[in-house]
This record gives structure tokens, sequence and C-alpha cells, in this order.
């Protein structure tokens, strides 16, 4: 590749803080308030001019199970509190024994979770970091690391000013494909992820079956095309894949997916059909993670000394439980960068679990809550007191550790379903016979 050199410039600096954070999907979103309600200053960049991240502008607007489907709450803390922010200001499917947030109800009641309204769920976000006091920053890309050492100084950034700076003590990588952790020297893993495209959707039969029920969901469900986490084979497989680290794949992606949508509309157009929503953000599940001190094996270690919250695959039923090590949230080549959501360090299947909404957001809380406590503290994260930590984070109502309860799910082998029923339960209609090759349609 041909290079260019260009002359020094001088960046100015917009704004010094003590936490900043670098993304504004949940895991994010959760960073920042978690910081803030510990009386830091905190900024938080997103490129797009939106909140939520995948979960908004990405539309996988559906906040998974919360329970581990055995009547038991796992996930506390803000997990919890942003899925009821989701939900404030519009429709919902929240079974009505979870609706006052009990720690257990019986398990005919169903799945804590819920499906909901992405333009609701954007204004709610907007004001629930309003109140927390964040700083948010929108159409802004974060480009470069200013290092010191292994201490990262500050960010440069572009927007509709130009290139600036934000310099800040603490930071909190939420980018979802690990930029700025990568970008600042810490050891990564990439990996292509599939290829699909939700969308909601509109005819006169769907509207006439939701005006009966008096269901908004069933007269405007979401359609899921493509493929999903265990559909495709083969080449099959392997033409919907692409690279979320590079800007090839990611205008791959964005190809292909709109391709499943046109191909979609071209068989479904008629005058009484109408695709209502189209998501602006590729729908990457799994694209570049930190490999941190330590990771979410997922392979049978179910506890850990420094554990900052419990996790779970939450399409399973029952699900089994595991604890997510402190240490999954750093490396030892940063002084002052966490990682949040999906790219925190965890292998194998523990990565694929790791990218749900609950997980994301109670990742970022962890996230958010250690790097206020280590400038309190002047410490660096790898010298943090992680037992201070999980004391904060349990008080917020983070579950820490595995109880005996969860401890009676363990895993179940089972081949993999295509169409799981969770996903028919959250009213998304998958197509997988519409599976698209790469470089058909336009």
């Amino acid at each position: 590749m041909d290079t260019i050199q260009l002359h020094s410039e001088e960046i100015p600096v917009v704004k010094e803080t003590d936490v900043l954070v670098v993304g504004g999907g949940i895991a994010g979103i959760a960073a920042a308030a978690a910081a803030a309600r510990e009386g830091m200053k905190v900024t938080l960049i997103e490129k797009t001019i939106v909140l939520g991240g995948l979960a908004t502008a990405g539309h996988v607007c559906v906040y998974l199970p919360i329970d581990d489907g055995a009547g038991h709450k796992v996930y506390g803390g803000l997990s919890e509190e942003l899925m009821h922010v989701c939900i404030r200001y519009s429709y919902d499917n929240l079974p009505d024994p979870w609706k006052a947030k009990p720690d257990t109800v019986p398990v005919e009641a169903g799945r804590y979770m819920t499906n909901f309204n992405i333009p609701a769920a954007v204004l709610a976000l907007d004001e629930f970091l309003e109140q927390e006091g964040v700083d948010v920053v929108f159409d802004t890309v974060f480009s470069q690391p200013i290092m010191e050492g292994s201490t990262l100084k500050g960010v440069v950034v572009e927007n509709k000013s130009g290139r600036t700076a934000y310099m800040a003590k603490m930071f909190v990588d939420a980018s979802g494909d690990a930029d700025l952790v990568y970008r600042s020297g810490a050891e990564t893993e990439t990996m292509k992820t599939i290829v699909s495209h939700w969308f909601h959707e509109l005819d006169f039969d769907l509207m006439k079956k939701g005006m009966e029920e008096g269901n908004m969901l069933h007269a405007t469900p979401l359609r899921w095309l493509g493929l999903t986490p265990s559909g495709g084979a083969g080449d099959e497989q392997e033409d919907l894949t692409c690279d979320g680290t590079t800007s090839e794949g990611v205008n791959r992606y964005i190809r292909l997916s709109r391709g499943l949508a046109l191909d979609f509309l071209k068989k479904h157009q008629s005058p009484d059909y109408c695709m209502i929503s189209l998501p602006f953000l590729p729908q990457f599940r799994m694209t570049r993670r930190l490999i941190g001190t330590d990771e979410l094996k997922y392979d049978g270690e179910y506890t850990v000394d420094h554990s900052i919250g419990c996790v779970i695959a939450s399409l399973d039923q029952p699900a089994t439980v595991y604890e997510f090590p402190y240490e999954g949230l750093i490396t030892d080549r940063l002084t002052n960068v966490l990682a949040a959501g999906r790219m925190v360090s965890a292998s194998g299947r523990g990565w694929a679990i790791m990218r749900f909404i609950p997980a994301c957001a109670l990742t970022g809380e962890a996230a958010g809550t250690a790097a206020a406590l280590a400038i309190r503290e002047g410490c660096t994260l790898q010298e943090l007191n992680v037992h201070k930590l999980q004391e904060l984070l349990a008080k917020k109502g983070v579950k820490i550790h595995r109880t005996a309860e969860m401890e009676g799910n363990v895993p179940q082998p089972k081949k993999p379903d295509p169409n799981p029923p969770l996903i028919n339960r959250f009213c998304v209609h998958n197509e997988p016979g519409e599976v698209r090759k790469a470089g058909s349609g336009h």
C-alpha cells in the first residue's frame, strides 16, 4: 500500500474529564452512568447520533432474558435498570410477575425479557444519561490514542469541528470492536461474524390481527433475514460472514444485508405490505475482543474469586450461571483502560454470550465503577482492590456470585436449533430459507 507523509499538526484539547467512554451502546451507557454515580465527571463519545448501539441503530431491539429460565434473576444492577428504561415510554411484552423486579418468580411465569420500541428507547436513554449528568458527544469518531508509555492520556477524535482531543484519567472502551484497546497496544483476537438483517414490517393482515388482540408487537413484528447463529453450513455459511474490523468487511456486510432485504422486498412487494424500519448499524455479533489478564472460558469453571457478576447464555433454558472475572476487563499492557460489552475477554462460547445485552450492561457497570474506584484510590487498574469493587457492585444490586439455587442449572447437551423457541416468543420472524449468496442480487 502506498503511503503519504502528512505534516505534524497541533490538535486542540476540547475537554479534560475523569472518565471517558468510547461507544454509546448499552455497555457504554452503563459504564458512563456507573462512573457518574460514583461522583466522576464523565464524557461519552458516540459515532452515531443515537444511543443504544446495536440495540437501537442496529435494530436488535430484544432485551434478552436476565433470569436463568428456572425462576431466578441473574442480572441485577444496571442490567435490570436499563431494561426498564428501554420500555419506559412504549410497548413491551415483559411478563407481569417480573415487573416489580423480584429476585424469583414461579417458572411458569415466563422469562424476564422483553421487546422494546426503538425510537422510544432512544429518547429514554437520552433522558437517562442527561439525568445522570453524563456529557454525551454525538457524531464523533474515535481516531487514535495519545499514549505515555503504557498509560493512555487522551484520545483524538474527528467530527464536524475537525480533529480534536479529549483527555481523561480513566478510559472505557465500549466500541464493540475493541478499537481503543487495539490501537493502544493491547493484545486482541478477531473473527468473522454472520450476516443477518432485522426490520419491522406491516401488512393489512398483521395490522388486523394486532388490532383484534390489542397487541402492537403483533401488528408490527420483527423480520429476521439471513443466518441465525446456528444456521447455514459450508459454503453458504462462509458466503454470509464478514470481518467487522476492516472497512472492506463492513461495506461487504452492508451490501449483503441490504441485498437480503431487497430480495425479500421484491418477493413480497404488494400494495398491502410495508417495510417500516431499516437498521442503520451493521449487526455485527463478534468482531474483535480483548485478550485480557484473565477470561471467561465457559468450560465448566463456574466460579471465580474476582467475579464482577454472573452471566448466562440467555437463550438457554435453564441457563447455566457463570461468574465473570474482573481481569477479563483489563490487560497488563494498559494501566487505565477497561473493556466493556461484547469485546471483553472471553473465549469460545463465552465470547458469544458476552455480546447479549444483559452481559454488555453488566460489564459496562463494572468497568465504569472500577474506573471511578481507581481514580479515588489513586491506583492503576492492575492495583485495584477487587473486593472493594465487588462490595460497590453488590450494593448496586449486581449478583456477584452464584446462589445455591443457580448452581442447580447444569449444561444440557442438545442439538443446535436454527430457530430457537425464544426467538418466536420475541415476535421475531426468521426466514431460514432466505439465504442469499455473496455476489447475487444487486
